[in-house]
């Protein structure tokens, strides 16, 4: 778990500084209004109740996820001034991290991942892509 925090850490200080560059502040507004429509926020949400009572019956240590997105939180927030974006953005990599962890794998969580790793702030209908997540970091 140590190396995939690693990779993750890495990508977060190297990578998503290129990847907020590529948009603008209107772009983040449009993002967010896609990211709050059913289709994505509905998704999202199952993914996240399942992990949250995964994580809670694990019993793991919450220490790494909170500190991940309280680190994306401020980067994101010192880039773009965007607090509703930063926080989107923060609770994206918590639940990557926590789904890790917990060795729980999901498709449509497979391509949230995939975007930021193509440089994309993950919205809109997102196709669903196989494969075990860890093996995607």
């Amino acid at each position: 778990m140590e190396q995939i925090l690693e990779k993750l850490n890495f990508f977060i200080e190297n990578n998503l500084p290129l990847v907020l560059s590529n948009y603008t502040e209107d772009d983040f507004d449009m993002i967010l209004d896609e990211r709050d429509e059913d289709y994505f926020s509905e998704k999202w949400m199952e993914i996240f109740d399942i992990i949250k009572v995964k994580v809670s019956e694990s019993k793991i240590d919450k220490t790494s996820s909170h500190s991940l997105r309280e680190k994306v939180f401020k980067l994101v927030y010192s880039i773009t001034n965007h607090p509703d974006l930063s926080s989107y953005v923060s609770d994206d990599f918590g639940l990557i991290l926590q789904s890790l962890e917990i060795k729980h794998n999901d498709y449509w969580l497979n391509s949230l991942w995939l975007e930021y790793k193509k440089g994309n702030l993950p919205h809109g209908q997102l196709a669903e892509t196989k494969g075990e997540l860890i093996d995607l970091i």
